[in-house]
Formats: C-alpha cells, structure tokens, sequence
C-alpha cells in the first residue's frame, strides 16, 4: 500500500520541471508532451494541498512552497537515480536523446566525428547536432551541450575549457603566385580579404612582443566558417582560419601561410551546458568523452600536416 500522500513520478517530474524553468523548455528538453507534464505537476499540486509552480504564458517561476519542495526533493532524486543506474545499468547503457550544437569548422572536423563513434557504442543514445557560427540560447532552446570557441560571457551557463586552437593566415598557392604575400601586416590592405564574419574583419597579430591590431578591407563575408575554405582554395584572397581546418592542405601545398612570422592569439574551446542540477547519464558521458576526445582529435588533425610534408618528393 502506498503510504506516500503523492506520487514519487510526479515529484520527479516536478524537479525536472522547476530544474528546465518551465513546462515547455522541460518538454521540448525531455521530449514529453506538455500536456502530460501539466497534469502532473497539477496531479501533485493537488495530493500536496500547495500550489507549487506560478505559471503565465512567458515564464513560470517557484512559489516558496515549490522551492522549498524542491531543495527537499533533489538529494532524494539524486540517490533514487544513483541507485536506479547501478540496478539496471544505465550508466553503462546510457539512452535518451542529447540536444547539441557546434561551429561550423570545428564541429564537423573534430566533434561530429567523436559523436558518432559515441553513437555506435551506444545505440539507444540519439543526437539532434546543429552546425552554426550563432551562440544559440541553449536555455531556451534546449540545448544539453555546446561547444563554443572564443571568450565566454554567458555567466548564467556552466562553461569547461577543454583545449585551444590557433587561427592562422594562409592564401592558396595560386593566388601567392599571382598576387604575391605581404610581408607586413600593413600590406594586407593590399589584398583580397575573405573572413566569416563582420567581428573577424577586426584582426590582432603578434609577433616577438609586438602586437599589431589591424582592420581588414574584406571582399568576402561568408558563413559558417567550414564554408570559408573553398573561395580560399579557389585563390580568391587571403583569410584566417582554424590550424586544423587549413593544415592538409598546407601539408600538401596547396595552401600557403601568410605572415608566418606573425600569430594570431589562441582561441579557448569551451564545452557549454544549462546550469541545471539534473544530467541524464547520456549527456554526462557524452560531455565525459568530449571532454577527454577533443584535444587529441584536434592534434591528429595538425600533425598530418607535417606527415604529409614529410612524405613530399623532393
């Protein structure tokens, strides 16, 4: 007989609830239909005698009730999850979908790569993966895992650095061939400039404690920044561009560094989640092995570059 005056579903669904920030970010993040997650939590509002969740169309927000209920309920779920893992083996059998988004460049080089094998040892785990430049709401949309590049901002958002990359100027050799290579950061303003975004046409080069900032006459906007690479092959300018998007094909000499003198800071790689209590194990393992995967993904990709210089005729 249940002694229990509600439903213990219902209290976890109320947690997962309160933990997403509203009814529709928790259905669109669980993949449970709103409807079914209403009659819940009005199912345990009513066992309980409180009101526990303050909804209007925009937002919902804890009453002090719910908040307090919650504070009380989390070390319960925790264990009661903990337990449910060791007894079925869901941490060795993760399942469930995992929302998650990546830049153009290095998500198809270097994260969808690592995602499928995931998938394949896994295959009750499925992904929904979006290639975009945007820094996407992940809140909003609920979004387990991004991996962005570059400074973080987002103070509301749990951030972990998990490697750098460089950015490195490079030209195709026909173009070098036709136009020539500045030798200096001023003569780039002699030059066709390609970039993948109106913030990157704004480019700080160092070079033996020297720092030059410079703004570039661009020719070509284009994006998402796995695009950039082909009008730069085709030899229709000058662009930076990830090491690891650029450095086969400056291994084989088709592309060529510009300035090599001259670097351009590293960029931070950063794995992004929601500040939420509750992970399902699918994407606590899949953050795991991101985590662990991307530096030496990233470093393959570099040193083919001099594996295929070195394997050059000469």
């Amino acid at each position: 007989m249940n002694t229990l005056p509600y439903s213990l579903d219902d209290l976890y669904w109320f947690a997962l609830i309160a933990d997403a920030g509203s009814l529709s970010r928790a259905s669109r993040h669980y993949n449970v239909a709103k409807s079914t997650l209403s009659r819940r939590l009005a199912r345990l509002e009513e066992t309980t005698g409180m009101t526990l969740v303050q909804r209007n169309s925009a937002a919902s927000s804890l009453t002090d009730a719910g908040a307090q209920l919650l504070e009380e309920a989390w070390p319960l779920i925790r264990r009661l999850e903990m337990h449910s893992n060791e007894w079925i083996g869901r941490e060795a059998d993760p399942r469930g979908l995992v929302r998650l988004s990546a830049s153009g460049a290095f998500g198809h080089l270097v994260v969808l790569p690592i995602v499928l094998d995931f998938m394949r040892r896994y295959p009750l785990v499925d992904v929904e993966m979006e290639m975009t430049d945007r820094r996407v709401d992940l809140v909003a949309n609920a979004i387990d895992i991004a991996v962005r590049i570059g400074a973080m901002a987002d103070s509301d958002l749990l951030a972990r650095k998990v490697a750098t990359v460089r950015r490195i100027l490079c030209a195709s050799a026909d173009y070098a061939k036709a136009r020539g290579l500045p030798a200096h950061p001023d003569e780039l303003e002699n030059h066709d400039i390609l970039v993948q975004s109106r913030n990157a046409a704004t480019l700080e080069l160092q070079s033996n404690g020297k720092t030059r900032a410079i703004t570039l006459r661009r020719r070509l906007l284009l994006a998402p920044s796995d695009e950039l690479l082909v009008p730069v092959q085709a030899g229709l300018g000058i662009a930076h561009l990830g090491e690891i998007q650029c450095a086969r094909h400056l291994g084989t000499g088709a592309l060529v560094r510009v300035l090599p003198e001259w670097e351009i800071p590293e960029f931070e790689v950063y794995l992004v989640s929601p500040n939420r209590r509750y992970r399902p194990p699918a994407v606590r393992m899949l953050m795991d092995e991101l985590a662990r995967r991307i530096p030496s993904v990233c470093e393959s990709l570099i040193s083919k570059k001099a594996a295929l210089r070195s394997t050059k005729p000469r």
